[in-house]
């Protein structure tokens, strides 16, 4: 072996030597992120937490101490039962699921159809258009809460599933993200397919929702998120009993027989209408940040 390849191992092996701890160093120091993010999940989980004791908590342990504990010295199911039963709350969570089913659905479906027209299509006042989709983001709820109201009411759909879901059949952020997805595939695939005589009916179902599962995904759970956890509108549209949602419900057994309030009842009846949405997440979680990680490529 000549001097010069003792020299290059022995810089080759200097280097590993070298990098070796600054690897060890490199996974120390990430020590204190993980150990701040566990603190931060844990302040944000706290409130969490708390519901899902106190739901396993007889009553006069909540009410009968100056300082209730976080664990239940005795654990019980009644809450869950008062809760079900105190009210018509399984016809509430029927009414939660036709919402947000028929919500999801309209969402997901327009947002595929506009996102597609508008990374797709050339037509007249397509950027006009497009502009004042994307204008509407930064309109707030409460601005159109109330022409919404009127409208519905004038239309007679106050306690009904129309008025439900109606107003929030269609998304901005869900055409906006599907559109920058859609422009992300590349656009060879579209002239090959009208070559081989493809209509964009077809373009659309069998090669662009196929390829875009993972933001399709994404926003479903998004709309599923955001529909099943609405609180003002239901509480608004829906006076009579037979179509209030289970958020709504929750609020309708706040006081027992003696008068207190039954904090225990309330956290189950919050357990079981959460229930939906951690198993969604559970469920979907690789497709949301799958979903998240590939839109938006392009704009």
């Amino acid at each position: 072996m000549s001097t010069a390849d003792v020299t290059a191992t022995g810089d080759v092996l200097g280097d590993t030597e070298h990098v070796e701890p600054r690897g060890r160093l490199s996974r120390f120091g990430e020590i204190p992120v993980h150990i701040s993010l566990l603190i931060v999940g844990l302040i944000v989980a706290m409130p969490i937490i708390i519901a899902l004791f106190m739901s396993f908590t007889p009553l006069p342990e909540i009410v009968g101490r100056a300082n209730p504990k976080l664990l239940p010295d005795t654990w019980t199911l009644e809450n869950y039962d008062k809760a079900w039963t105190a009210s018509p709350f399984p016809r509430y969570v029927l009414n939660s699921f036709v919402q947000t089913g028929f919500i999801t659905l309209g969402q997901v479906l327009f947002s595929v159809l506009a996102g597609y027209a508008f990374a797709m299509f050339d037509f007249r006042f397509k950027n006009a258009l497009f502009a004042m989709v994307i204008g509407s983001l930064i309109i707030p709820f409460e601005l159109t809460f109330i022409p919404n109201f009127l409208l519905i009411s004038d239309l007679g759909w106050a306690n009904t599933y129309q008025g439900l879901v109606v107003p929030f059949l269609a998304s901005a952020f869900g055409v906006f993200m599907l559109r920058q997805f859609f422009m992300s595939i590349p656009r060879d695939l579209y002239e090959a397919a009208k070559i081989d005589g493809a209509s964009d009916w077809f373009y659309l179902w069998r090669v662009m929702v196929p390829l875009s599962k993972g933001a399709i995904s994404a926003f479903t759970i998004f709309a599923f998120l955001g529909a099943w956890n609405q609180y003002l509108w239901p509480l608004v549209i829906t006076n009579e009993e037979s179509m209030r949602t289970a958020q709504i419900g929750i609020r309708f057994f706040l006081v027992n027989q003696e008068r207190a309030t039954d904090w225990g009842a309330i956290m189950a009846g919050a357990m079981i209408v959460m229930i939906p949405t951690l198993v969604v997440f559970i469920v979907a979680q690789r497709q949301l940040v799958k979903g998240i990680a590939m839109s938006g490529l392009k704009g």
